[in-house]
């Protein structure tokens, strides 16, 4: 048998396993696989008729068997081949590796819990995603890739909107790269690919049913869904688009907060509140309700603070400034207070709280302080502070009180309290012929009676404090800290834990993914082609010296 014609076989094995590889790394290129193995047989064959003559004497010789043996490794060896290729391009098989710095390629804990959810149900997630850039498209699966090694139901389908435009009209599909999630009868749909959005995208297909939010009126509240900076619409599109329903209450008109509602927001009042409403507030939180109050410093509203102090909030009559030697002062001015101290266990707060460097700026901020001796034995969780930097001046009412500043009202060297969250067991709903109190807000009246009705007692009370209420308008919702941070409440609020907001992560990639279409040519090449080469050259060195 010559010597260089025995290289021919395992040129033939490494084009079999570049074929494989390259077939499962690019299932569009089926030629890529045909040529390969194409050329592997073309060898197979060359070997055979250029060295025939061999083979007839190789054959006829007393030691057959052993060489019928050894071509029958080579076959075997090209079946081990094809068998690895098609079992490693299921996809049990694949494996992510995060090596990023901050696990920006890794699934956040909420996202795993929403996948959780998704594995417990019976019906899978359909996603079916119109794309028309491939980049969009590639962009979408290296997204996707995070999710599908879980144990979520997926049924996951790609459709060229130009090519199906039947299709693609009938799902209304009017932008391209989008991408349709169904479960059920409902439906969401996502343009912009982050674990952000999709699970956010998620969440709303998840939920059943829908909460009903009312914001405050009547005493210079910013717009639910106005427009201009001092407007909540950024906030609010995200509410409506996480199944929630938004709409406004005027208390004096409605004479109490209505039944159906599941949380109330009191957005950055610029007038106080009346006593009569403020008595409906507190009915309505003795019933099991939620109020998230954003109140902005230079606000005076002594009535609405004394109602939330009856359960365990109180906004202090202060003003948190930057420093005016602080290079930050001097750009964006002083004020801002810089919140950097969160609590690493309340779910308002611990997302931040395991992010490193983690900074908010919140305009037009008053600190909070907690009442332990409130009359509803509600706990407070002090949740948010403001760096150690920042100055308090103390006794601000309105902007006229910042004139005239003496030394005894300036407070600085530590962190203040800007964020506080309440929650407790209501004993019994307000009752008909509790004692009475007159507008001095006598506490006999909040005590509640022992008496309670078992429905009553079945949902908690929940308060969220937050002393500014710039950060969640629409010139502040830009910033996604602050964003994040007026989502967790509402969904701390609305008792969705499992549907906290998600910080989005930083999307460079650098991941190292070993998934079953991308990784075959590099298994190819460690297992069998980097090997095979230096086999077929030591065989032909051991030839050669054999025969010398």
């Amino acid at each position: 048998m010559k010597p260089i014609l025995f290289i021919l076989p395992f040129l033939a094995i490494l084009f079999g396993a570049f074929g494989t590889a390259m077939g499962s790394a690019f299932p569009e290129a089926a030629w890529l696989t045909a040529t390969g193995w194409g050329s592997a047989a073309a060898l197979i064959i060359a070997w055979v008729v250029l060295d025939a003559k061999n083979f007839k004497a190789f054959f006829a010789r007393k030691g057959t068997k052993y060489g019928a043996g050894s071509g029958l490794v080579v076959i075997l060896t090209m079946l081990i081949i094809v068998g690895v290729g098609v079992l490693t391009s299921k996809p049990r098989f694949n494996k992510s590796f995060d090596v990023t710095k901050n696990k920006s390629n890794t699934l956040s804990d909420q996202s795993l819990k929403i996948l959780e959810n998704i594995a417990k149900t019976e019906k899978p997630v359909q996603i079916t995603g119109y794309f028309q850039s491939e980049e969009a498209k590639q962009q979408f699966g290296d997204m996707m890739a995070m999710y599908t090694p879980h144990d979520a139901k997926f049924e996951i389908e790609y459709v060229d909107p130009l090519r199906d435009r039947l299709r693609a009209e009938a799902e209304k599909i009017t932008a391209g790269n989008t991408v349709v999630v169904k479960f059920g009868t409902r439906e969401s749909r996502v343009s912009t690919f982050t674990e952000e959005k999709f699970t956010n995208a998620l969440v709303k297909v998840l939920k059943e049913g829908s909460k009903k939010i009312y914001f405050t009126k009547g005493h210079g509240e910013g717009q639910p869904k106005g427009s201009e900076a001092t407007g909540f619409s950024q906030l609010v599109g995200e509410l409506e688009g996480n199944q929630y329903v938004v709409e406004e209450l005027a208390l004096l008109e409605e004479a109490k907060v209505p039944d159906g509602a599941d949380l109330v927001i009191i957005a950055g009042p610029k007038y106080d509140f009346k006593v009569e409403e403020t008595r409906m507030l507190e009915d309505y939180l003795k019933r099991g309700g939620a109020v998230l109050a954003m109140t902005d410093g230079m606000t005076s509203i002594p009535n609405l603070n004394a109602s939330l102090a009856k359960f365990g909030i109180e906004f202090n009559n202060d003003l948190l400034v930057l420093d005016s030697q602080d290079p930050r002062a001097m750009m964006i001015g002083q004020n801002f207070a810089i919140i950097s101290e969160f609590d690493d266990f309340n779910p308002v707060s611990r997302d931040f709280a395991k992010q490193s460097r983690v900074e908010f700026l919140m305009p037009s901020t008053r600190s909070v302080r907690e009442v332990t001796d409130n009359p509803n034995n509600m706990k407070v969780t002090l949740a948010a502070k403001t760096s150690k930097i920042m100055i308090r001046i103390k006794d601000v009412h309105r902007e006229e009180d910042l004139k005239g500043l003496t030394r005894e009202r300036v407070e600085s060297g530590q962190a203040f309290p800007v964020v506080a969250v309440a929650s407790g067991k209501p004993v019994a709903p307000a009752t008909a012929n509790a004692t009475g109190a007159g507008d001095d807000g006598d506490t006999k009246s909040d005590v509640l009676n022992e008496t309670a009705a078992p429905e009553a007692t079945s949902r908690e009370i929940r308060v969220v404090g937050i002393g500014s209420s710039a950060f969640a308008s629409n010139a502040g919702a830009a910033a996604a800290e602050n964003r994040d941070l007026f989502m967790n409440a509402v969904n701390y609020l609305l008792k969705d834990e499992d549907f906290i907001a998600i910080r989005p992560k930083d999307p460079t990639k650098s991941s190292l993914s070993l998934t079953s279409g991308a990784s075959q040519f590099s298994l190819s090449a460690l297992a069998f082609i980097y090997p095979f080469v230096f086999l077929g050259a030591g065989l032909m060195f051991w030839f050669s010296r054999r025969h010398a």
